[in-house]
């Protein structure tokens, strides 16, 4: 806390004395003056008293008033609150996406490509037939054809 002293006005505090009088006043200032020309960033430091971002902090207790303090407390707690429970969210709705796409897209994407090839596999067998007659097959596949159509195992 704070101790308040009262000073006459006629006397300022000094260095040699406890009170000086307004003359002694003007000599000392006079000789500040020439010492703050050789000392130039040292005029804001205090050497005696650091205080810390916590101590600040903590000092607000005495300054903001019990409602107020609450009130800020509770809406911080809401906040994060509601933060970590959307962050949860997220990422449980993530997994659940992400191993749907694995076990149904993924496998239905295959499968679609497969078809494909097969259409493609059998338009280029018709497309040399002309008017929809088969060739005849030497030795179980049609001329020209080596194997098996893709994607299929035998």
């Amino acid at each position: 806390m704070v101790k308040l002293v009262e000073i006459e006005d006629d006397a300022v505090f000094d260095d040699d004395s406890q009170y000086t009088t307004d003359e002694e006043e003007s000599e000392s200032i006079a000789s500040l003056s020439d010492k703050e020309g050789e000392e130039s960033d040292s005029d804001f430091e205090d050497d005696d008293f650091e205080e810390t971002f916590l101590e600040r902090v903590q000092a607000l207790k005495d300054i903001i008033p019990v409602e107020k303090r609450r009130a800020i407390s509770s809406a911080f707690s809401n906040i994060s609150y509601w933060g970590t429970f959307g962050i949860h969210l997220a990422g449980k709705l993530g997994w659940v996406f992400t191993t749907s796409a694995l076990l149904v897209v993924f496998p239905l994407a295959l499968e679609t490509d497969r078809d494909k090839m097969m259409q493609q596999w059998e338009s280029e067998q018709a497309g040399g037939i002309p008017g929809g007659q088969q060739q005849p097959m030497i030795g179980g596949m049609p001329p020209g054809v080596a194997g098996s159509p893709p994607g299929l195992v035998a």
